[in-house]
């Protein structure tokens, strides 16, 4: 005959040694859970780092971007305008 668990705080001894098995399994369970978790949670805030890292060096390279094609456009204008004062001239 098994005997009972108490709930009023007496040690393990009261449990069944085929009982506590599958309660040190669970826990062994339990705790790599929790370690895979924390290592995910780590894994997570690596990556999201990353993510927003990358989002700032595509905000940067945008700005340049556009400040090259004022850039660029600014240098046609110039251009344009010497054309049209070389043409103006009698040769």
């Amino acid at each position: 005959m098994t005997e009972e668990i108490s709930l009023k705080g007496q040690s393990e001894k009261t449990i069944p040694e085929e009982e506590r098995n599958p309660f040190e399994a669970l826990e062994e369970k339990i705790g790599h859970l929790l370690t895979k978790y924390q290592e995910l949670m780590r894994e997570r805030d690596k990556l999201a780092a990353e993510v927003d890292a990358e989002r700032e060096k595509r905000i940067r390279l945008e700005k340049r971007m556009e400040l090259l094609s004022q850039d660029r456009e600014s240098v046609k204008i110039r251009i344009d305008q010497l054309l049209h004062r070389l043409r103006s001239v009698d040769l």
